[in-house]
């Protein structure tokens, strides 16, 4: 029957008892308040305020009409502050999916200084594995993925966020330690934890480091190069890994060096194409993009000469 904006003002004249008054909190001019008031008052063919000298006094039913419409102006301020916060990139819901790698070593602390800042958004988080990292964001199950190395996709578009390489990890005393970077000549004769054929870690090893006479040393192969960190560590054999892992604080007792040739893995973010993001989506990616920890990886191996003896 009313429209918000008439009861907006109507609640206004209330409040201040003059339409002067009502027009200067409103930032209206007084006739558009006074006209709004005879237009409700038509509308529903009672009058809803009686004049006492200059004031306006609000009727008994005037004063029922403004009690039951707090509900109304309470929900519309919760809204409007979220509408707000949402403009602000201060609330919402964000989804992210992405592989072990990145979801131990990336995610949690860009996450960390995204909420600090932040505390209306809710966060869901997810790990998987590379394919179900896209399948994920293809049906619309997160927002933005991320994971290194995915192969290309029809529907999804990729950024390179940072350009890792994969590295030799072994326990601290291993005679890998003296070199600066691991050649496959290195590792000929040693126990070696690989991953899965053709996975997405697997691929970012060029056959010119992992020869077919090396493949044969495998003791092992794995998923995810977590799980070549434990073996590497517990001395099973030497493990590759991307930088992103070898560098991710303490959690490895492991001493880490570059291949060489170095053997570059891209660290994607994976969207849908042609789609527009939320404010969130895109707030958070513009913090990851300046974040240390790519930074760091960008950094790792920096030190090795083009020429390796």
């Amino acid at each position: 029957m009313f429209t918000l904006r008439q009861l907006e003002t109507f609640r206004e004249v209330v409040r201040a008892r003059t339409t002067v008054g009502a027009a200067r909190a409103l930032n209206v001019s007084q006739p558009a308040v006074s006209n709004m008031i005879r237009q409700m008052e038509a509308r529903i063919g009672f009058p809803l305020f009686e004049r006492l000298g200059n004031r306006l006094v609000p009727t008994p039913d005037a004063d029922e009409i403004y009690r039951d419409s707090e509900s109304i102006f309470s929900l519309y301020q919760a809204f409007s502050h979220r509408i707000e916060t949402r403009q602000r990139s201060e609330a919402g819901h964000l989804r992210v999916v992405g592989t072990p790698p990145l979801a131990n070593a990336l995610i949690p602390q860009a996450l960390r200084e995204f909420l600090s800042r932040r505390p209306a958004v809710r966060v869901h988080l997810d790990t998987r594995r590379i394919t179900g990292v896209m399948e994920s964001v293809e049906t619309r199950m997160a927002d933005i993925g991320l994971g290194l190395n995915p192969p290309e996709r029809e529907g999804l578009s990729y950024e390179v966020l940072a350009m890792a390489q994969m590295v030799c990890v072994f326990p601290p005393g291993h005679p890998l330690e003296d070199k600066v970077a691991i050649t496959s000549r290195d590792l000929t004769g040693l126990p070696l934890v690989l991953y899965e054929p053709n996975t997405s870690l697997d691929r970012a090893i060029s056959s010119d480091i992992l020869t077919r006479e090396l493949r044969t040393q495998a003791v092992a192969e794995v998923r995810y190069s977590s799980l070549a960190c434990l073996m590497a560590e517990a001395g099973l054999g030497v493990g590759f890994v991307d930088s992103l892992t070898a560098t991710v604080g303490d959690r490895y007792r492991l001493s880490a060096r570059p291949l060489y040739p170095s053997q570059p893995v891209p660290v994607c973010v994976i969207t849908r194409k042609g789609e527009p993001a939320k404010r969130i989506q895109v707030t958070f990616l513009s913090e990851l993009r300046r974040s240390p920890a790519l930074m760091a990886i960008q950094e790792y191996g920096a030190e090795v000469p083009d020429h390796v003896p």
